[in-house]
């Protein structure tokens, strides 16, 4: 495939997309983009050789398993009109509980919360402590609870090999290590992701003739991977935002130009508060010192 054609192809891809941006179209189960990741797309998308396809800025979720396949009865088919799942699949009844892309509230991890907690984790299903004899009697069909927090991941497409290279290496340098590039030979996508950040914990056993949770640990426990979840979304915040200042100074470089004119403007922008904060914290810095009479203000 030629380089005139593959930048076509890229070119009405991205229009597309940025079309569906501006109507406010999002496939995702939460329906629009994540707030804290918006600074990075806009920069993202006002280059002419870049357009982000899909992202998360970080979430926490509580994630009830589908229903799973007998090992002791015949493979199911959805043509059967039995709906199963795969190992910690969506499908089978498979559902999100409780999810969000902002850190946990106080609210939440009080200890005097812990009924309503434990209502708002598991989604209003009731819940109980698991009996031991419940504990021993697992098998491959027990649909387990998750508590999961998943770190930034974001997907480019690319005009050129060339400027995939270049975001690939503001990813590593971030800190999203696992990032890497999909179809190098078409218009490549780069893969923004870290795995270093990410748990899963699972929390309980699911009771369907009862419609009910069997806990594995008591709400202290809960509040203890709560406050880990902060950690991790505290975390996940700085190497956005050292993702955010790596892509500004990759699209500076005048050899191989990756700055238009509204990303320019963004970068002074920011450029301009941090100026204006050094500024602020040298005069703060001269107003609290004493005053040296031998200091003629000329710098040696």
């Amino acid at each position: 495939m030629n380089l005139e054609r593959l930048k076509q192809e890229f070119s009405s891809r991205k229009k597309g997309i940025l079309g569906a941006l501006a109507s406010g179209t999002d496939a995702s189960p939460k329906g629009s983009v994540d707030k804290q990741i918006l600074p990075i797309m806009e920069l993202l998308n006002s280059h002419p050789g870049a357009v982000t396809t899909s992202s998360c800025s970080g979430r926490v979720s509580v994630f009830l398993e589908g229903r799973k396949q007998s090992s002791t009865t015949p493979a199911l088919r959805q043509a059967d009109g039995v709906d199963v799942a795969a190992a910690g699949g969506k499908g089978g009844d498979g559902r999100w509980l409780f999810v969000t892309h902002d850190p946990l509230s106080d609210d939440i991890l009080q200890e005097s919360q812990d009924d309503a907690t434990l209502r708002t984790l598991f989604g209003g299903v009731p819940s109980e402590p698991a009996a031991t004899e419940q504990l021993g009697s697992l098998s491959s069909e027990t649909r387990y609870v998750h508590f999961k927090f998943e770190p930034m991941i974001l997907h480019i497409l690319t005009e050129t090999l060339e400027v995939a290279n270049r975001l690939l290496t503001c990813a590593i340098s971030s800190s999203f290590r696992e990032s890497g590039i999909v179809s190098p030979l078409k218009n490549p996508v780069v893969a923004v992701r870290t795995m270093g950040l990410a748990f899963d914990a699972p929390i309980g056993i699911y009771d369907p003739e009862r419609n009910i949770i069997q806990r594995f640990m008591e709400p202290s426990g809960l509040r203890l991977l709560m406050q880990l979840t902060n950690d991790r979304f505290r975390e996940n915040s700085k190497r956005i935002d050292s993702l955010h200042k790596h892509l500004l100074s990759a699209m500076e470089v005048t050899d191989t130009p990756l700055e238009s004119k509204q990303l320019r403007a963004a970068r002074k922008r920011t450029e301009g508060i941090d100026k204006g904060r050094q500024i602020a914290a040298i005069r703060e810095t001269r107003e609290t010192e004493p005053e040296d009479p031998l200091d003629d203000g000329i710098p040696f």
